[in-house]
C-alpha cells in the first residue's frame, strides 16, 4: 500500500513540473497573440467590434437601464454574448476563469463587475447576465488539473455598442436639388440629406455610440469608399449637411451610407443614390485643315527632289471620344494627310504624292471656366494626345524628262507610326479652330524617314 501511494505522489508531482514548464512557455504565446472573443446579438445585428470587442446589442432596447433588464429578460433566448480565447494543449487544463471588469467613465478606472467559470476546458464562455453597452476589459485564469490557478493572461480591451438602425430618405445636392451632378457644371461637393438615426461621428476611442459616413461607387469592386466632411448635423438626428471633395468624384453611380457603431447601415436603394455623368455622353469632333510637312532626317527626299519642305498639304483628323471621366476623355481617331512633292530641274523634273493614315488612341482634357453669374462653365479649350500605326504611302513617283520620256512609277506602301498633340480652341459651343503637330516615323526599306507635321485645321463637335 505504501509503494502505491508512492507511485501515485510521483506521477502527481511528474503531471504538476511538466504542466508548470507548459504553463510558463504559454505565458509568451498569450502575451504574443492575445486572446481572441466573439460576441453576438440576434434580431439582425451585424456582428462588429472596435479592436477585440463583442458586438452591439439593440440600441434603441438599451436606451434606459431600465428598458435594458426588461429587454434582457423579455429576449433571452434570443440574444447572448460570448467570449472566446485560444489554447494550444487544453489536454493539461482543468478549466478557466473569465474575470470581466467595467470602465467608469467618470473616474476613468476599471471596477470588477463579474467572474465566470468554465465547467471543462473549453475555451469559450457564455457571458451571463448581459452586458449593456459600454467599455470593458477581462482577462482567463488557467486552472491545471488538480485544481490550482496557474497561468494568467494580460488583461484585453472591449466594448459593446448601442446599435440604431441608420435611413437615408433623401439625398441632393446644394447646387441645383438634385441627386443628378454634371460635371461640365461648377459642383462645389455639397449634399443635404435627410434620413433617421444619422448621429455624429466618434468623438473618441471610448464612444460606444456614434455612426460613419461614405459614399460607394456601384459597379466598382474594390473601390475605395469616398468619405465626406461634415458641415453641419441635426440635434434630432435628422438631417446631415456633408460636403466631398469633387476631384475624387467620377463619372458613376454612387450610394450614400451611413453605418452606426455596431455595424447596422441603411441597404443601398434610390433614396440615397448619387449620379455623377456629363451631359453629352459621346463627343465626335471631325477636323480639316492646312498642315507643313518637315522631312527631319534622311537626305533621300532631300537629294532626289531638292527640299525637305513641302507646302501643298491637307490634313483631316476625326475622334470619337466614348469613354469620359473627371480626369479627361479616352477614345479613338483617325487622321490622314495628302501632300503633292515635284520638282523641277534643268533636264528632268521628278513629282509624286505622299499619303499617310493612322488610327489613333486618343485622350484629352477638357479646359473649362466658369461663366460670369451663373453656375455653369464654358467649355474653351480641349488639350489633346494622340498616337497609333499605319501606313505611309509613296505614291506615283515618277522622273519626266524631255520628248515625254518618263520613268516606271515608284509605289511603296510602309508600315508607319504617328504620335501627335493638339489644342482645340472652341469659338463657339461646338464651332473650334485646332492647331498641332504630329510625327510619323516610317519603316521604309534602305530608308529611315521621319517626318514633322504641324497643322492648323477647323473642327466642330457633333
Amino acid at each position: 500500500m505504501a509503494i502505491k501511494t508512492r507511485l501515485l505522489l510521483a506521477m502527481l508531482l511528474i503531471i504538476c513540473f511538466s504542466h508548470s514548464l507548459y504553463a510558463k512557455s504559454r505565458k509568451k504565446t498569450d502575451a504574443e497573440n492575445g486572446l481572441k472573443q466573439i460576441s453576438s446579438a440576434t434580431n439582425n445585428l451585424p456582428d462588429k467590434a472596435a479592436g477585440n470587442a463583442p458586438v452591439a446589442e439593440s440600441r434603441e432596447s438599451l436606451e434606459t437601464d431600465e428598458n435594458s433588464l426588461q429587454d434582457a429578460e423579455e429576449s433571452a433566448e434570443e440574444k447572448w454574448q460570448y467570449l472566446e480565447w485560444e489554447e494550444e494543449n487544453p489536454e493539461f487544463v482543468l478549466n478557466y476563469e473569465v474575470v470581466i471588469e467595467a470602465l467608469e467613465e467618470k473616474k476613468g478606472t476599471y471596477t470588477e463587475i463579474n467572474r465566470l467559470q468554465t465547467e471543462t476546458n473549453t475555451t469559450y464562455i457564455q457571458v451571463k447576465p448581459l452586458l449593456p453597452p459600454g467599455n470593458y476589459r477581462y482577462k482567463v485564469i488557467t486552472y491545471n488539473l488538480i485544481g490550482i490557478a496557474e497561468v494568467e493572461s494580460d488583461w484585453f480591451e472591449f466594448r459593446i455598442f448601442k446599435a440604431f438602425q441608420p435611413e437615408i430618405s433623401n439625398i441632393s445636392a446644394t447646387v441645383n436639388h438634385s441627386s443628378t451632378l454634371f460635371l461640365e457644371e461648377i459642383n462645389n461637393g455639397i449634399f443635404n440629406i435627410t434620413g433617421k438615426n444619422l448621429f455624429e461621428e466618434p468623438q473618441s476611442k471610448t464612444d460606444i455610440s456614434f455612426t460613419t459616413y461614405a459614399l460607394e461607387r456601384q459597379k466598382k469592386k474594390n473601390a475605395i469608399p469616398l468619405v465626406p466632411q461634415i458641415l453641419e448635423y441635426d440635434d434630432k438626428n435628422r438631417h446631415l449637411k456633408v460636403q466631398f471633395n469633387m476631384k475624387e468624384l467620377d463619372v458613376g453611380t454612387y450610394n450614400f451610407i451611413a453605418m452606426d457603431a455596431s455595424g447596422l447601415k441603411n441597404p443601398a436603394d434610390k433614396k440615397n443614390e448619387i449620379t455623377v455623368k456629363f451631359k453629352k455622353r459621346v463627343d465626335f469632333d471631325i477636323s480639316g485643315g492646312y498642315t507643313l510637312p518637315v522631312i527631319l532626317f534622311d537626305d533621300t527626299i532631300k537629294n532626289y527632289m531638292g527640299s525637305n519642305i513641302w507646302p501643298l498639304s491637307l490634313t483631316a483628323r476625326l475622334s470619337l471620344m466614348p469613354f469620359k471621366h473627371s480626369f479627361g476623355y479616352f477614345g479613338l481617331g483617325l487622321t490622314g494627310s495628302y501632300t503633292r512633292m515635284f520638282s523641277n530641274f534643268d533636264s528632268y523634273s521628278v513629282d509624286g504624292n505622299l499619303i499617310t493614315s493612322h488610327a489613333l488612341f486618343v485622350y484629352q482634357l477638357p479646359v473649362r471656366t466658369k461663366i460670369k453669374n451663373s453656375d455653369s462653365r464654358k467649355h474653351i479649350m480641349t488639350l489633346e494626345l494622340h498616337g497609333g500605326p499605319g501606313f505611309t504611302f509613296f505614291n506615283d513617283f515618277k522622273f519626266h524628262f524631255d520628248h515625254d520620256i518618263n520613268s516606271d512609277p515608284l509605289n511603296s506602301l510602309n508600315i508607319s507610326i504617328n504620335a501627335g498633340f493638339a489644342a482645340q480652341i472652341y469659338i463657339t459651343n461646338r464651332l473650334y479652330t485646332e492647331i498641332g503637330a504630329d510625327y510619323i516615323m516610317a519603316f521604309v526599306s534602305d530608308m529611315g524617314f521621319g517626318m514633322l507635321e504641324p497643322e492648323i485645321s477647323i473642327g466642330w463637335q457633333f
